[in-house]
């Protein structure tokens, strides 16, 4: 406001989590500063969490709402962020997805009920709920699995650091291992084991907790780790030279093309072809 922006947005963090933004609390405050500088709002913000349910986030609309009338009765535009959940652990995927009909159905009928104007825009972060299901991350198991009187593990070739959407809140993932031909190994398991990966961390364990491993999983084979696409194979760490995965997009009629090729072992960048190239 001191510095005259031409426009002014903000966050709210409404769960007073230590995440940037003005909290509840502060919102008299800041109607106050913005009537004394004869500013108006264009956009505001509420952070809500992740991973909410349908009802979760149909509740959180009143919120937004009451907010609004509240307090930036002339905002421009209301940003609903993120927070949609997306159920990782179902193989459905109608289980999977968030509700969009019906949380958009609901959002029409409170806008009216609360009187929100028209002209107001609305704005949404789904990435996670439209892009978790459009990626399968593919590891390399790199031994037998390894067995202790404490626990069991499978190492991998992979690193936690490229599965932030499993650390954070502990998700757990839909995963299959294959065995050197890619022929899915099924059966009985042989063990319960954590999936390890490839760095010195000690916590380098690409999914939280243990997953059932099936008979003939040794050196040759591989695993498939499910929904990953919102967020991903192509985050590594730097400083430990975890070489960036390659990326493979397969189009719509089914056709595979390399797009990034996989770094070596000391390789610190994701490599992006020129050109896509096509994989029989």
């Amino acid at each position: 406001m001191r510095s005259k922006a031409p426009t002014i947005s903000v966050r709210v963090d409404s769960l007073d989590s230590g995440k940037p933004g003005v909290k509840i609390g502060e919102l008299e405050r800041l109607t106050r500063l913005l009537r004394e500088y004869d500013r108006e709002l264009e956009c505001f913000e509420v952070y809500c969490g992740s991973g909410n349910s349908r009802d979760e986030m149909i509740g959180i609309i009143e919120t937004m709402f009451r907010i609004f009338n509240d307090h930036f009765p002339s905002a421009r535009s209301v940003n609903f962020a993120g927070g949609h959940g997306f159920a990782y652990e179902e193989w459905d995927e109608s289980a999977k997805h968030f509700d969009w009909h019906e949380y958009f159905q609901e959002l029409a009928e409170t806008a009216r009920r609360m009187d929100i104007p028209p002209h107001v825009r609305f704005l949404f972060e789904l990435a996670r709920d439209v892009l978790a299901d459009t990626a399968v991350l593919l590891l390399g198991v790199k031994r037998e699995v390894i067995s202790n009187p404490v626990s069991s593990l499978v190492p991998t070739d992979g690193s936690r650091m490229l599965m932030p959407s499993a650390q954070l809140r502990d998700r757990r993932h839909n995963i299959v291992f294959f065995d050197a031909d890619m022929a899915e190994l099924t059966g009985e398991s042989s063990t319960s084991a954590a999936l390890r990966g490839r760095t010195i961390l000690r916590n380098d364990y690409i999914l939280p907790g243990e997953y059932p491993v099936p008979a003939g999983v040794d050196a040759r084979s591989y695993v498939a780790i499910f929904d990953v696409g919102a967020y991903c194979a192509t985050q590594h760490m730097e400083f430990l030279n975890v070489p960036p995965p390659a990326e493979v997009l397969v189009d719509v009629d089914g056709a595979a093309h390399l797009i990034t090729s996989r770094g070596d072992d000391l390789d610190k960048w994701r490599n992006l072809l020129f050109g896509r190239k096509k994989l029989s």
